[in-house]
């Protein structure tokens, strides 16, 4: 039997004839053998035309896959190790292959009518018996049924139902852990939902009792977008940690703000402050309904004096074509980004990437009516490159969250994925450093309206083995919501 090694020092004619050998045999005496003749075929293919393979695409790839998804990942990292003192140019992710191409899926029904959004929870962390973290998380669903449900992501269980909009939940999202001290110094830690409807009101749930805490009211349009703003962490005069956005001066005791960004019918933006649930600012330079709000992660840097000074974005994009850039802590208008020929339906910011250079980068991420995807570079609002793909609009984009590799030269690598929803029924899953696309994932029946992403979620079996999960969660116009699980 030959081995994948000896294949990499088989000669050109020496694979032709091993080829030739595996092509006259009908019946191959086991497995391994079938599959080393599929690989032969790959690789000689290959050496052959000397053209890029696309492996993720190709007949060989799922014919192996389905036999023996380890021995044909071992193929491929030994032909990316080949590819290095070679002219081969060959496009391959074993990583993500291994992980995405044939997911389990699961489906959660519930709802009476279209999901409309889903959100996931922070992780929140726990020890079992055996000393081990278990992580768990919340999906978070709105609806045009008028209703937002709670179901467990460990267990797919349904946990609790809110009920309090008279109209279609258009949004929901999740606040960070937010650390606030009472007047005795003990720490109150608090996390919320935040859910926006076509009844024009904004509410604010307690995450942890499903209480009602809040109704914001001063949209006279439908909500269609709501995010909330990162958290930086300062210390109070007891020395706890105290949560906070802006690193500002200006503040007493040096103490930020938690922000709610709303985007409305009623083409405005609105700001507001998740400590006192009170109106801050409203913003008026869209003409038309504003339908996608995000903010961009916090960037720090240096004033000449040595103070750190902390940078945040909103980012909004509406039905004119247009996404506008704000600044978080001055609340001015930054630039308009143009280039999208339809309705803009959503945006997303990644996180702080590194890339090969040693260059951070950040990226906007839009989809449109206009069926295509565009990312722009958030420090210098230039377009970098536009994804096409999907047959019809893109409803929905979520990104994964950021892993980092160390390549050769010891350089911080960051790997994420730009997960993006359609009304073609699909889901896409692109690289966001290559920004080719992975995989297409098939199985809703509808407009696939919502994308999310959990964090890495960790269990442990029943001997206390420690199993790590990651879900791509999406809502559909066929009332369900679906779960995809890497394998």
């Amino acid at each position: 039997m030959i081995t994948l090694e000896e294949i990499f020092n088989l000669t050109k004619s020496q694979l032709k004839s091993k080829l030739l050998e595996y092509e006259d045999k009908t019946h191959y005496s086991n497995n391994l053998e079938r599959i080393n003749a599929v690989i032969i075929h790959s690789f000689n293919k290959e050496l052959l035309n000397s053209k890029e393979m696309e492996i993720v695409e190709s007949e060989n790839y799922d014919r192996v896959m389905k036999s023996n998804p380890t021995s044909y990942l071992e193929f491929l990292e030994l032909l990316n190790l080949k590819k290095k003192s070679t002219k081969i140019n060959i496009n391959i992710n074993p990583k993500l292959l291994k992980s995405w191409n044939t997911p389990k899926v699961t489906t959660l029904e519930g709802h009476d009518y279209a999901v409309l959004f889903v959100s996931v929870s922070g992780i929140i962390n726990t020890a079992d018996k055996f000393g081990n973290i278990i992580s768990s998380q919340y999906i978070i669903s709105g609806s045009s049924d008028n209703t937002i449900k709670i179901w467990d992501l460990s267990t797919y269980e349904l946990v609790e139902t809110l009920e309090g909009h008279i109209d279609i939940v258009n949004c929901v999202v999740v606040s960070g852990i937010i650390n606030t001290t009472d007047e005795f110094g003990n720490i109150i830690s608090k996390q919320y939902i935040i859910s926006g409807s076509d009844d024009e009101t904004i509410k604010i749930w307690d995450i942890s009792t499903f209480k009602l805490v809040k109704t914001l009211k001063k949209h006279t349009g439908a909500v269609l977008s709501v995010a909330v703003s990162s958290i930086i962490n300062t210390t109070d005069k007891f020395a706890n940690i105290i949560s906070s956005v802006e690193n500002t001066a200006t503040l007493p005791d040096n103490i930020g703000k938690q922000y709610i960004i709303s985007g409305s019918g009623d083409e405005t933006i609105k700001i507001w402050d998740l400590s006192t649930f009170k109106l801050v600012k409203t913003l008026k330079k869209h003409t038309d309904n504003v339908t996608s709000v995000a903010v961009s992660s916090i960037i720090n840097t240096a004033d000449e004096f040595g103070n750190i000074i902390s940078k945040q974005y909103i980012i909004s994009g509406s039905g004119k074509e247009t996404i506008k850039i704000w600044d978080l802590s001055t609340f001015k208008l930054v630039t308009t980004l143009e280039g999208h020929t339809d309705w803009i339906n959503c945006v997303a910011v990644s996180g702080i990437i590194n890339t090969a250079d040693n260059i951070e980068k950040q990226y906007i991420i839009s989809g449109s009516e206009d069926k295509t995807i565009k990312i722009w570079d958030l420090s210098t609002f230039e377009l970098v490159e536009t994804l096409e793909g999907h047959n019809y609009s893109v409803i929905s984009i979520a990104v994964s969250g950021i892993n980092n590799i160390a390549d050769k030269f010891g350089n911080i690598i960051s790997e994420q994925y730009i997960i993006s929803g359609s009304s073609d029924k699909t889901i896409k899953i692109w690289d966001l450093s290559t920004f080719e696309l992975v995989t297409t994932l098939e199985g809703h029946t509808h407009n696939v309206n919502s994308v999310a992403v959990s964090g890495i979620i960790n269990t442990a079996d029943k001997f206390g083995n420690i199993i790590s999960k990651q879900y791509i969660i999406s809502g559909s116009y066929d009332r369900t919501i679906k779960i995809w699980e890497k394998n």
